[in-house]
């Protein structure tokens, strides 16, 4: 059985931005072009970052028979590893990929119908096979390592369908989607994807993460819009007043949001705020609404099935659009209506001193705290399995951070002493800037170990200078801020070169909370495209930076800037070991 790509008519509208609206004809005709352009290979890496580089992508190597490898990050190491997993794959991006069996999708982004033979945009729409790999996809790594997941065109199909219909969406819908999740990932793919091309609505090209970029998208397509999101990334507009005129829906995934911030959500922009459960290995399973019911509802065809499997019981999740019964990772509490409450990952069931606990718990515990902007508890020297969660070690410690403009680590202590067992109280307690979660609001084991093991250093040293080394940075020469900038000869602004270096000190010196910038001295220009490196030097209550341009052998060379920052560290006030 053949199922389209989507359900656009040819000039229903695609996708929306500040370019202007693409039609489906123009686009259709584009994917065509593109899946002509790809190398015989059975399998692409799709790396592009850009919403319509990923959909000219993914539709073209559909189109050209090939499955769709989605690795959950976008660093190196992420599609190496793939490479050599899955031999002949070739790799597609919107950006230049330093490997010889590389696509640039580039050329093929412009969707001017009367450029590269697009013949009018009256293309018809692309036909696949229901039973063809469309993609495979891959876990985050959050709790171990990533796992592999393939699915079929019409189980996605499918999966479009029934969280349209779980959403309320009516046939022909007239709004637009706007996503701030990356498409590689399973919810992005079906919310951002999927979703639109199933409801025959436009999505917009860019993927806004700051509170002034999803106002401007939202008024860019101007219709109602509903946002693709994660907890971590409705904050920043809430926290702003961002208005949000036209916003007519939030849909929210990838990690527990606290019903509080969901209640704020909706109160704030009036619209309802519909919550996703769901795995890689399934697709979206359940919506609820947070803000008013705790309970999930399955979505539609989508049965729960609790088996008992020696001294455990465990639940099976089966469905139209899964295929075999998938044996979920999460421990639910059935009622007889077919609803469900969700009590925590089986896997993270922490046992100390003889006591049991839920780590996913344990974090949308902390994180429920008034004031807490993010949390996350951190289980030393785990590996990510359920063995290394026993009572081997009755002496064993969590330690947890948590990111707060207002909370000292002695207010989250007291509100976690008055809500769970004195053993489950982390120790220590670090207050840090920010959590290192991707793109997806993940948390990656090894991102939190790194974490870790940075402030154990820290807390070596105690209040004495900690010095950490920057990483190679570049302003790209296509910067928006460059246009305008001495035409001709132009120069990195300063509150440009600012920025990264505020960025590179929270990636340097997590544990410490930038405050009044004290001074800062520009000693030479920077120009596009340089490379240069930032030094952070952590003294007392001040950061001291000084940022040095990279010569050709990799050495300090000339010294753009140097300054410091008052701060705020973990190593006293906000450390409770």
């Amino acid at each position: 059985m053949m199922l389209p790509l989507a359900t656009y008519r040819t000039d229903d509208a695609v996708l929306l931005g500040p370019q202007g609206v693409v039609t489906a004809g123009v686009f259709y005709a584009r994917v065509h072009e593109v899946a002509e352009a790809l190398p015989d290979a059975p399998f692409v890496i799709n790396l592009s970052e850009s919403r319509v580089g990923f959909m000219l992508g993914f539709a073209a190597a559909m189109v050209r028979g090939q499955t769709s490898l989605l690795p959950s990050g976008q660093g190196s190491g992420d599609w190496q590893q793939l490479v050599q997993k899955y031999p002949g794959a070739s790799i597609i991006s919107d950006r230049a990929i330093d490997t010889p069996d590389s696509t640039d999708l580039s050329p093929f982004l412009s969707m001017d119908d009367k450029v590269g033979g697009t013949k009018g945009g009256n293309a018809p729409v692309p036909m696949i096979p229901a039973d063809f790999v469309a993609a495979i996809l891959f876990t985050s790594g959050s709790t171990g390592h990533p796992s592999a997941h393939a699915k079929s065109w019409g189980h996605l199909c499918r999966g479009a369908a029934n969280l349209m219909a779980a959403l309320g969406w009516s046939s022909p819908a007239r709004h637009a989607v706007v996503g701030s999740v990356p498409p590689q990932h399973m919810f992005g793919l079906e919310t951002t994807v999927l979703l639109p091309w199933h409801a025959g609505i436009p999505i917009h090209t860019r993927k806004p993460l700051l509170p002034a970029d999803l106002e401007t998208a939202i008024a860019q397509c101007a219709r109602p819009c509903w946002w693709m999101t994660t907890p971590v990334h409705l904050r920043p507009p809430l926290q702003a007043a961002t208005a949000l005129e036209g916003l007519e829906g939030i849909v929210a995934s990838t990690m527990s949001l606290p019903p509080a911030l969901a209640a704020a959500a909706e109160a704030k922009w009036d619209v309802p705020l519909v919550e996703i459960y769901g795995s890689t290995e399934t697709g979206a399973l359940a919506t609820r609404r947070p803000a008013s019911d705790q309970w999930w509802t399955p979505l539609q065809g989508v049965t729960l099935d609790q088996r008992a499997e020696g001294e455990e019981q465990t639940i099976y999740a089966a469905g139209s659009h899964i295929g075999t019964a998938v044996r979920l990772a999460d421990e639910l509490r059935l009622n007889p209506q077919g609803r469900f409450l969700w009590l925590g990952r089986s896997a993270d069931m922490l046992k100390i001193a003889g006591k049991r606990a839920s780590l996913s718990a344990l974090n949308q515990r902390i994180a429920e705290i008034p004031g807490v902007d993010d949390a996350v508890y951190y289980v030393p020297d785990a590996t990510g399995d359920a063995a290394s969660h026993d009572d081997a070690h009755p002496t064993r410690r969590l330690a947890a951070f948590y990111v707060s403009v207002t909370l000292s680590p002695e207010h989250v202590l007291a509100a976690l002493r008055a809500h769970m067992d004195p053993v489950f109280v982390p120790r220590p307690l670090l207050r840090v800037s920010r959590l290192p979660r991707d793109a997806n609001g993940k948390l990656p084991q090894a991102a939190l170990a790194e974490l870790f093991s940075q402030s154990r250093a820290a807390g070596q040293v105690g209040t004495s200078t900690v010095t950490a080394a920057g990483k190679v940075l570049v302003v790209p020469a296509d910067h928006p801020a460059l246009p305008g900038h001495f035409p001709g000869n132009p120069i990195v602004p300063g509150v440009v070169i600012l920025s990264y270096v505020t960025d590179d000190i929270r990636r340097q010196l997590p544990l410490t909370e930038l405050g009044t910038l004290l001074a800062m001295r520009f000693y030479s220009p920077l120009r596009p495209g340089r490379r240069f490196i930032v030094r952070a030097d952590l003294r007392g209550d001040c950061v001291h930076v000084d940022v040095h341009e990279i010569e050709n052998a990799g050495v300090g060379g000339v010294l753009i800037a140097a300054g410091k920052w008052a701060c705020s560290t973990c190593s006293q006030e906000d450390r409770i070991a």
